[in-house]
């Protein structure tokens, strides 16, 4: 049977925070997620009446510069960036406006991308409005001017797997520049057309909630287009309990939101010496440092995968690297080992409060090669590198591996004191040796080699 095909197009609208201290027109801290409601706010970000913008965050436009760049934009040099008001009357709106360089008579900041395959229209700033709560009918004002990136695609994406995939990617490399917030996430307006006009999908906050609203949305327009109902230009929300979009209003169009230039706000002019400043600044991106990572150091593409997730961990290793450590050989301290502390301790190396140094690694690596420290030791050890680690060097008499003669020590005592698992060895339970190692290791505390325990306890019995 032949498979049905269909004209499908997708494309993206994502916004993000910019990782910035303050917000875009005034000196309120952007730490809205750990804040009690309405506690950090002023007259600017609540819109009273009198008050005036101060001037744009220049870190805010910054990043922006730096996201344009990761995304191959063409930054709009010398012309004048305007600010403008698009009006809107919604409850989360205090001004009854949002600032924004963007819309009908406005120059983005950056135009004509590519990223992975897909084109980029425009990347833009603007402000967030409020978080308004639709069950109770409140506002927290906290969120209201966050600095805010609009990326806009063009309707490249044929599948929602594409559009993830593609979503996944763009988070991580905006990651390596720390231009997004980490705890703040994404937001996606997500526009599908298949016959007739496109719909637009508002504030999908997830991946899984994107994928589901975007196949939910392919399916209804097919089936609609077969039943001969006509697709109009809509905006909707998905409810995801019911796992189906809901019709909020017809789509406005340029002249609804009324634009006008902010007579509040400056223009803006992005001088070349200062993108070009940015664009030194912008590290190795994770397609290239996977590639250079395989090239370079010969290790397994598992691992360099595991590697580029984080760009502190993928520098930690080559900071690691440069202490003469064999790399493909102790990738494992990295790849398993350190990822197992910090994910036990709930923390990354990332984290203000953590201080995991390479050249203790190492020094922890090399005493393992020289025999000088236990495997099991050293997993002990790295248990206590967190949040500060330390030199070995100063620990030398709590950590070294002891001798035989305190070994044969330890697996007499261990022999006295369990003389029933010794009769089951003797009896054919080889299995219970094991046991009496466990007990010796407990006793050396991790210091004493297994192999030459094994061979005393073996002696002894």
């Amino acid at each position: 049977m032949e498979k049905k095909t269909f004209p499908l197009k997708i494309g993206l609208e994502v916004h993000g925070y910019l990782d910035t201290e303050e917000k875009l027109f005034c000196k309120c801290k952007t730490s809205f997620l750990e804040s009690k409601p309405n506690s950090i706010i002023c007259p600017i970000c609540t819109g009273q009446p009198g008050s005036k913008p101060m001037l744009p965050n220049q870190s805010a436009m910054d990043k922006l510069i730096k996201i344009s760049l990761i995304l191959n934009c063409k930054i709009n040099l010398d012309k004048d960036l305007i600010w403008q008001r698009k009006h809107y009357n919604w409850s989360d709106l205090p001004k009854g406006y949002q600032s924004t360089i963007s819309g009908a008579y406005a120059v983005p900041v950056a135009v004509n991308g590519k990223f992975n395959g897909i084109r980029i229209t425009e990347a833009h700033l603007e402000e967030d409005p409020a978080q308004w709560n639709p069950e109770t009918g409140g506002i927290n004002y906290n969120r209201s001017g966050l600095p805010l990136v609009e990326i806009v695609t063009e309707p490249d994406f044929t599948s929602s797997e594409q559009a993830i995939t593609w979503l996944k990617s763009l988070v991580h490399s905006l990651s390596y520049i720390k231009a997004i917030r980490k705890n703040g996430g994404i937001k996606v307006d997500v526009n599908v057309s298949t016959y007739g006009e496109r719909v637009e999908m508002k504030n999908l906050n997830s991946l899984n909630k994107i994928k589901k609203a975007i196949e939910y949305e392919i399916i209804r327009q097919v089936e609609n287009y077969e039943k001969g109902i006509i697709q109009t230009r809509d905006t909707l929300a998905f409810d995801e309990k019911l796992g189906k979009t809901i019709k909020m209003r017809s789509k406005e169009g340029a002249a609804d939101y009324r634009f006008i230039q902010d007579p509040d706000l400056p223009v803006i002019k992005i001088d070349k010496k200062r993108v070009i400043k940015l664009k030194s600044e912008i590290p190795e991106m994770p397609s290239e440092k996977l590639k250079r990572l395989l090239k370079e150091y010969n290790i397994e593409k598992s691992d360099a995968e595991i590697l580029i997730r984080n760009l502190e961990l993928v520098d930690f290793f080559e900071e690691l690297s440069k202490q003469g450590i064999d790399m493909k050989k102790n990738i494992s301290w990295i790849t398993i080992e350190l990822l197992r502390v910090l994910n036990y301790n709930k923390k990354t190396l990332e984290d203000s409060d953590i201080n995991v140094r390479p050249e203790h690694l190492a020094e922890l690596i090399s005493m393992i090669d020289k025999k000088e420290l236990t495997v099991l030791k050293a997993k002990q050890i790295m248990n206590d590198f967190i949040p500060n680690s330390f030199s070995l060097k100063e620990h030398k008499d709590e950590i070294l591996n002891i001798d035989e003669t305190a070994i044969k020590n330890f697996c007499k005592k261990v022999i006295e004191n369990n003389q029933h698992v010794v009769s089951q060895y003797r009896e054919g339970n080889t299995q219970s040796i094991n046991f009496l190692m466990g007990q010796v290791m407990r006793l050396s505390e991790k210091r004493a080699n297994p192999n030459i325990v094994k061979e005393i306890l073996k002696k002894l019995i």
